[in-house]
């Protein structure tokens, strides 16, 4: 009787998935500009959150980096807010907002990835408002803009795409040297206010940030041969 042996192939072990990659390093840059568009919501004043609504609010600055991730910078903000038919019945104004600034942050890498960057600054300059379409029913006077000083912290949260380019969240926090007096500019012509409920205006903004920066800072230069 022929029996027939089988060989047995030994088996070939595949090496295993290497998931101890190193992380991207840290870099730092020269230059960084950002870009913002957020919605303002009304706060703290009642009155002013009685009357208005956010429709928009962009934002564009840029940064100079002092030291790893602390930075300095300037920025301008444009923004409107408008009182509409769910705010005041038969009533449509408009509040433009425009602010320069100076900025004082740093940024920092979070996570093991080094793929995400936690931002923080806060912001303090001048503001010009402008306010359109207001009417009294008796002729007066209105105000229909003002200048003041105002303060602003804001955070971030970039998720880098490159080391150098990156999309996020962005939320702030304005506070402007001006009481919101709806008396002052004959809204009480239009709805009821108690004058008790003025103070300064204030919103906090929330949205979309974008995260870019140039001339990177440190950068090995690659021998010659």
């Amino acid at each position: 009787m022929l029996i027939k042996a089988q060989d047995d192939e030994p088996s070939v072990q595949q090496p295993a998935a290497d998931d101890d990659t190193p992380p991207p390093p840290k870099k730092y840059y020269v230059l960084s500009p950002r870009v913002s568009v957020t919605v303002p919501h009304p706060m703290s004043n009642k009155s002013f959150k009685k009357c208005f609504v956010g429709i928009y609010e962009f934002s564009g600055g840029l940064n100079f980096y002092l030291y790893k991730g602390l930075f300095i910078g300037g920025t301008y903000k444009n923004g409107l807010l408008k009182i509409t038919e769910n705010k005041i019945a038969d009533y449509n104004a408009s509040m433009f907002i425009n602010n320069a600034a100076v900025k004082i942050g740093t940024d920092a890498y979070i996570g093991d990835k080094n793929r995400v960057i936690f931002s923080a600054a806060v912001s303090g300059g001048k503001n010009w408002t402008h306010y359109g379409g207001l009417v009294a029913k008796e002729p007066r006077e209105i105000p229909t803009s003002y200048t003041c000083t105002y303060f602003e912290p804001e955070i971030n949260l970039f998720f880098l795409i490159e080391s150098n380019f990156g999309i996020g969240v962005t939320v702030s926090y304005s506070i402007f040297n001006h009481t919101f007096d709806p008396y002052e500019l004959a809204l009480n012509d239009w709805t009821q206010f108690s004058k008790t409920n003025t103070g300064s205006t204030q919103y906090l903004s929330f949205g979309f940030g974008f995260y870019y920066s140039l001339l990177q800072k440190g950068r090995v230069k690659k021998p010659r041969y």
